[in-house]
């Protein structure tokens, strides 16, 4: 993963002196995000939650580059976990700060300029919830009983439309890779964070869709 991390940071490096002299727009994007889990041992349902941050369009010809700088949270619904002799749902959210890069191919037609674009990222979580009305206790910003992996990667397959060179509107489905779960043995987790850890173990993790719009300076 971190080598992952290396990989698109040192293509930034290399074509921003490409795109030096090219029209570089910064914007401000945000949006919704419909996340679940596909996971063995429970039924799942989604959770819609939202991203925001800041990006950068680099064109490069036919091709666009964009990064983004997002704060972006995902989660899922847990439903019929057995809690002592009852049934709960138990909902799990994660924020992360992740560096999405979109690379983009479209044609522009007059104002309008539609594309289609692949996304890979890489996030770094700094917050995270699990809570239920059934459970004696809950899990807020604790990383160690939270039974979670503080680090995701994953790819993003969408298409968008661009307006008169400022305006994104943009959807895109995202598969995240690895494993959602901490699994090393020594963490001490909760009640509520050994369920966690046992449903998303064996790679299971966050997948969905999400919705944005950008508006570019």
């Amino acid at each position: 993963m971190r080598r992952l991390v290396f990989i698109i940071l040192t293509s930034l490096l290399l074509v921003l002196p490409t795109v030096a002299g090219a029209q570089v727009r910064f914007g401000v994007v945000g949006g919704f995000t419909s996340s679940s889990s596909n996971v063995k041992e429970f039924s799942t349902s989604s959770v819609s939650l939202y991203h925001a941050g800041v990006t950068v369009k680099l064109p490069l010809g036919p091709v666009t580059l964009q990064p983004s700088l997002l704060y972006q949270v995902k989660g899922s619904t847990l439903d019929d976990v057995l809690s002592g002799d009852k049934k709960a749902n138990l909902e799990t959210k994660a924020g992360f700060v992740e560096i999405p890069l979109q690379i983009q191919v479209g044609l522009k037609l007059g104002p309008i300029r539609p594309y289609a674009f692949g996304e890979p990222f890489v996030g770094f979580g700094i917050t995270n919830s699990a809570s239920s009305d059934s459970f004696v206790d809950s899990i807020k910003n604790s990383w160690k009983e939270s039974g979670l992996n503080r680090w995701e990667y994953g790819l993003g397959l969408g298409a968008g439309v661009e307006l008169l060179g400022h305006i994104q509107i943009s959807a895109k489905y995202f598969w995240n890779f690895g494993s959602l779960a901490d699994n090393n043995d020594k963490v001490s987790a909760s009640d509520i964070g050994n369920t966690v850890r046992s449903a998303f173990k064996d790679g299971r993790n966050f997948n969905g869709i999400s919705v944005s719009a950008a508006l570019l300076f």
